[in-house]
């Protein structure tokens, strides 16, 4: 059985981690892996690579279809935000090929990746959300009503990790930020404790079969740099909670914060976190459970099956290699 992963990047871990549970089962399989860049160090831990356009340039999915051809992929993961509206947007093609793409379905993906939408939908949906304005003038008439107030977390509707994510503690540095091109979202700003929660969704019950919860201790560029395994039976109601009202499937990762005893979703992105390595080495093996989806095999839910109180601290390496 061999996996196709899509833009790597800097993900070696995850490659890994594939390349672990295929390695262990009777019939094997290969981890193809494929960037536009050839400075992405994952692509030199697969079994095989491949360079391939942009994913905005024409011809991209031609080639990927050609590629998953040639190695007679099972599953195409992508992992890119702005890669899984496109891969999900064309999913037929890939089925066509019988090739399992493993993302969610294409309006749930859409619904997360805007933020002010994903806002809404929490409203609709009665689940807990941080206080949020879109816009200078939504957040004046908050204030105004003694709604919100500064400190503010300010982030572009549809931005990536952390970039142009910000506190603002004053008026003039907000009508700044709000006279830019793009469309911000301003959030109340949770004084309080940040927790990562990595979900499966199995492909086959579309069901939550794992999650793993942490406590973040430190973030850098968007990622969780270290961490800490915990359990909470609330935040496990509130994950599940949310799971259900989405159409997710495969790996999900999901921001929450706490404020005092009461827990509020931030965000979700249908994808692999950068903080899954701790859930990995606690056991929680996605990888695996995705290899039995593709053989046919439903996971058994095993929420919250790790040891609490194990932490996860990130720390550079390299790769050296002629080009």
């Amino acid at each position: 059985m061999n996996i196709l992963i899509l833009s790597c990047g800097t993900r070696n871990k995850l490659v890994r981690f594939f390349r672990e549970s295929l390695s262990a089962r009777p019939a094997g399989g290969r981890v193809i892996a494929v960037d536009c860049s050839p400075w992405a160090p994952a692509l030199y831990e697969a079994d095989r690579h491949y360079l391939v356009p942009k994913m905005t340039e024409p011809g991209y999915l031609e080639r990927i279809l050609e590629i998953c051809k040639r190695e007679e992929v099972k599953g195409l993961l992508p992992l890119f935000e702005d890669e899984l509206e496109l891969v999900s947007q064309n999913r037929k093609r890939f089925e066509d090929e019988e090739i399992t793409v493993l993302v969610s379905q294409q309006e749930t993906v859409s619904l997360c990746r805007d933020k002010e939408s994903f806002y809404r939908h929490l409203l609709q949906h009665r689940l807990p959300a941080l206080s949020t304005c879109v816009g200078l003038e939504e957040f004046e008439a908050a204030q105004r009503e003694g709604r919100m107030d500064f400190p503010v977390f300010v982030k572009p509707v549809r931005g990536c990790g952390s970039a142009g994510a910000f506190r603002v503690d004053h008026k003039e540095m907000l009508r700044a930020v709000c006279a830019g091109p793009e469309k911000m979202l301003i959030q109340e700003y949770a004084r309080g404790e940040e927790f990562g929660a990595d979900v499966y969704v199995d492909l086959i019950s579309h069901k939550p079969a794992a999650i793993f919860l942490k406590k973040k201790v430190r973030m850098r560029a968007g990622e969780t740099e270290k961490a800490i395994s915990v359990k909470d039976p609330a935040l496990f109601d509130l994950v599940k909670r949310t799971v259900a009202t989405l159409r997710l499937a495969g790996p999900v990762d999901m921001d929450l914060f706490r404020v005092g005893n009461e827990f509020f979703v931030s965000e979700i992105n249908p994808r692999f976190g950068g903080g899954y390595p701790h859930a990995y080495h606690c056991n929680v093996n996605f990888p695996e459970m995705i290899l039995n989806n593709l053989e046919g095999t439903e996971n058994p839910p095993a929420i919250g099956a790790y040891e609490e109180g194990i932490c996860m601290m990130k720390y550079t390496d390299e790769i050296v290699r002629r080009l």
